[in-house]
């Protein structure tokens, strides 16, 4: 196995892949989302979830301020358990990120 993989610059010349950084195909984790992806998907689960609360209690009749505050807490609540899968994996990343960063 080499260990010392080089990657031609602009110029065409071999630098030692040390030295050009690692590339994102070469990190082993090319399948797991990053950090962006998993929030995004986070954020849109929880976005959907109030929507459709905030739908259902408007449908019900409810004053648009008190059905949006209701929406809020009611959404706060519902996405708890339905979102837990996202949650874990948004603390998984930041937790592996902060590993980096240390």
């Amino acid at each position: 196995m080499n260990l010392h993989k080089r990657m031609a610059d602009s110029s065409g010349r071999a630098l030692p892949q040390e030295l050009s950084g690692p590339s994102p195909s070469s990190s082993g984790s090319s399948s797991r989302p990053g950090l962006l992806a998993i929030n995004a998907r986070y954020f849109a689960l929880r976005a959907v979830i109030f929507a459709a609360v905030l739908t259902a209690v408007l449908a019900l009749g409810a004053h648009w301020l008190l059905g949006f505050a209701v929406a809020v807490v009611l959404s706060g609540l519902v996405s708890y358990p339905l979102a837990i899968r996202q949650r874990r994996a948004v603390l998984g990343a930041l937790a592996q990120r902060r590993g980096w960063l240390r």
